[in-house]
């Protein structure tokens, strides 16, 4: 501003001095957008950096993944480059959990991880997954759980609204509410009579529900859920087939890792 005023100030008269000072301007403009854009980008992608740096909760740091590399293992449990994490806020059925629906059973456990894996399978961006409240998560401290969004999309939150899992009491008020409005739809889960999947867990089931179990160890302190597809070939001992993910970790089992 003072340089325009300056060369402004050398001009013999009124127009002179008003032709400088716009020309000057102008020039100030068009100097100051591209500064301006080099600069918002400067910034961004040290935004972005400082967030990737960042340690979380056991040195848990962000996931991201192409949707179809997603491995969905139940409702609520993913692995994702190796790392095998809980989605936050939602309890689904477990994946050999039975409900009943008009007078019939149905796999709502298999359809709720259906419907995640689903999610992953078309998903036209990145997934990315951060670390999620481990203090109201009602998860075990040791075991990371993250909330996983696909564009703005949060993933929770539509297994919860479309009646595939249960919001975890507690995380988050929104979640709540839309667990409200499904179960006043009838929508999912939310249609029929079900056992709460933590109630489930600990051996409770409908009368005449025939669930499965459907985790296995594979040797090496190793476990692995049928949704695998190295499943059939990985199995040990068939006998000694695990009825949660939950169950497997009682039991200080890891899942198989894959190996690159």
């Amino acid at each position: 501003m003072s340089f325009c005023i300056l060369i402004a100030s050398l001009g013999s008269n009124h127009q002179t001095i008003e032709v400088a000072l716009r020309r000057c301007f102008r020039f100030i403009l068009l100097l100051a957008i591209p500064v301006a854009f080099a600069l918002a980008i400067y910034m961004q992608d040290k935004a972005v950096h400082a967030a990737d740096d960042t340690p979380s909760h056991g040195e848990q740091k962000a996931l991201e993944a192409q949707g179809r590399d997603v491995l969905v293992i139940d409702g609520d449990t993913i692995m994702i480059d190796g790392v095998v994490a809980d989605i936050a806020g939602i309890d689904a059925p477990e994946l050999g959990q039975q409900c009943l629906h008009n007078g019939n059973f149905w796999d709502c456990g298999m359809s709720s991880a259906m419907q995640l894996r689903k999610y992953f399978a078309m998903a036209p961006f990145t997934v990315r997954c951060w670390p999620g409240d481990q203090e109201h998560s009602g998860k075990e401290d040791d075991f990371p759980i993250v909330e996983c969004g696909i564009g703005e999309r949060d993933v929770a939150a539509a297994m919860v609204s479309d009646g595939e899992a249960l919001p975890i009491e507690g995380y988050s008020h929104r979640y709540d509410g839309l667990s409200e409005e499904a179960e006043n739809a009838g929508i999912g889960i939310h249609g029929g009579d079900m056992i709460p999947p933590s109630e489930w867990r600990a051996g409770n089931r409908l009368d005449g529900e025939s669930g499965r179990c459907l985790f296995a160890p594979v040797g090496n302190e190793h476990y692995i859920g049928t949704l695998d597809p190295r499943y059939e070939n990985l199995i040990a001992d068939k006998a000694k087939l695990l009825c949660s993910d939950e169950q497997a970790r009682k039991q200080d089992l890891s899942y198989a890792p894959i190996e690159k």
